[in-house]
């Protein structure tokens, strides 16, 4: 488990979000990798750009869990504007603070093999989806 948070490439928002480590998505970078954040809700500006592709993954705190992530987005509603989960990345900074202050957030970026394997995995997945049925 992990709270991550991803940075538009397109505009100045952040997400912030879970991902729970399993032997079948065992990166952050599968979260997002096949089907980006199109099924939840994001800034305007940005919801036809939330693709893998489109985004950076900029942290992620591997020690922290879903129940850490319900209490952050609590607490940063009550302060930072937002839509749905997303943040404005002029506050990444207090919000990191708050987050290694608050929750003891330890950063533990993946490695470049779990960013390789997640687009291997994504690259098989899409063939895949996209064969033609034998005729």
């Amino acid at each position: 488990m992990g709270i991550y948070i991803i940075k538009s490439l397109h505009s100045d928002w952040i997400k912030i979000g879970h991902h729970k480590i399993t032997h079948r998505r065992p990166s952050v970078y599968y979260r997002f990798i096949n089907r980006g954040f199109y099924s939840v809700i994001c800034p305007i500006e940005i919801k036809d750009r939330v693709s893998f592709n489109d985004l950076e993954l900029i942290y992620w705190f591997d020690n922290l869990d879903i129940n850490h992530e319900k209490k952050l987005h609590k607490q940063l509603r009550r302060t930072y504007q937002y839509t749905g989960e997303w943040y404005k990345y002029e506050d990444i900074n207090d919000i990191t603070t708050i987050i290694y202050k608050n929750y003891n957030g330890i950063l533990q970026m993946p490695t470049i093999n779990e960013y390789n394997d997640a687009l291997k995995w994504s690259n098989n997945l899409n063939k895949r989806s996209f064969k033609c049925p034998n005729v």
